[in-house]
């Protein structure tokens, strides 16, 4: 088990990952791609004009459909593509073009010039109708898989029978063969790569947010998730209220037993106030011995009988060295409209209550 788990990661670095991350990666995929796809289709859309005007010159029969088709029709999806790809909420419409208009192209192409003495110059658009689907289209590697699975079905239910007669025209399958794959093995390794990427920069953004000491949220990110708590608050009107936490007499620690026993406490404390919250509470560190916990869709009464509980557990907890260890809290309500700057003095004001009001106490303001 752990070999499999080992090559299917190798294979698709999201092996195993949750459904969330999974969803997270493919919402980045796609924006990632909106720029490749714009400029690609804007490219194509040239070259196929180019090949439309060329085409009335050399071709003899159905010479109006094929500049309908080429010149009007293929030129005026990939305008639309290139277009819908500066629209957000139009996206959908764009991938939708994107993973038909090939299929449609190719099925142009045989109606045009199979059986005729030119298809063997015209076979050439489906190679590389293939290749483009699948390695500059700027689809996921799901969608171009199936767009050029459908072209090639199309293209063998109409040619397979005279490829398969003694002669060169056997070469037609191995091209297909060699630009389908070709193509596939590209798409994969391009998404997968892509993938790697998502993870590293996953991770580095993960990093940037935590305290390296501690395992909790820095201060950026805290103030961070309580900005998004404050807008969430305006929005709905849903409550949420703020805990600031002082460590009692942490500097006798640092003096009594030093630095050493001092980051132990704190990183025992984390772990506390970690264990001790519900999942969706986000619990982080200032700075030095404050931390802060941002309570959603709770108020102030609420978050007074959350505290008591963890300052039970605390209380009863045997730190490091310094055995008992008590600590000062202070509650601010949000109130709808108040700013981040006045919602944080107020969770201040009350955790200074509570330290002058003999400590190992909790005080809303």
């Amino acid at each position: 088990m752990p070999l499999f788990n080992a090559l299917a990661r190798s294979l698709d670095p999201l092996h195993g990952a949750q459904a969330a991350t999974r969803q997270a990666f493919d919402h980045w995929y796609r924006q990632a791609k909106i720029p490749q796809i714009r400029y690609v289709a804007f490219l194509t859309m040239a070259l196929y004009l180019m090949y439309a005007a060329i085409e009335q010159n050399v071709a003899s029969e159905q010479v109006s459909a094929r500049f309908i088709v080429h010149g009007l029709m293929v030129p005026g999806a990939l305008l639309a593509v290139g277009l819908l790809s500066f629209q957000p909420n139009r996206q959908r419409t764009m991938f939708a073009i994107l993973t038909v208009a090939p299929v449609c192209t190719a099925a142009a192409n045989l109606h045009f010039n199979f059986g005729t003495p030119l298809f063997v110059h015209y076979a050439p658009e489906l190679y590389l109708n293939l290749m483009w689907t699948f390695a500059v289209s700027g689809l996921t590697l799901r969608q171009a898989l199936a767009t050029a699975s459908a072209s090639v079905l199309v293209i063998l239910v109409v040619t397979l029978g005279h490829s398969l007669e003694p002669g060169m025209q056997r070469l037609h399958l191995i091209w297909i063969l060699a630009s389908f794959s070709f193509g596939l093995l590209s798409a994969f390794l391009l998404e997968r790569v892509h993938k790697r990427m998502f993870l590293h920069q996953d991770s580095l953004a993960l990093s940037a947010s935590i305290d390296s000491l501690t395992g909790l949220w820095n201060r950026a990110r805290t103030l961070h998730f309580l900005a998004e708590e404050a807008a969430r608050a305006d929005r709905y009107g849903t409550p949420f209220s703020v805990v600031l936490i002082d460590i009692d007499h942490f500097k006798s620690v640092n003096d009594t037993h030093g630095h050493a026993a001092g980051d132990s406490v704190l990183r025992q404390f984390a772990g506390l106030l970690r264990d001790g919250v519900r999942v969706v509470d986000r619990v982080g560190r200032l700075g030095g011995e404050e931390f802060l916990i941002v309570l959603p869709q709770t108020d102030a009464e609420h978050a007074e009988q959350a505290m008591q509980a963890l300052q039970t557990r605390i209380n009863g907890f045997s730190f490091d060295r310094v055995q008992r260890k008590s600590a000062s809290f202070g509650i601010a309500e949000y109130r709808r409209g108040e700013s981040i700057d006045s919602l944080m003095e107020r969770a201040d004001q009350a955790m200074y209550r509570a330290k002058a009001n003999g400590r190992d106490r909790i005080e809303i303001l």
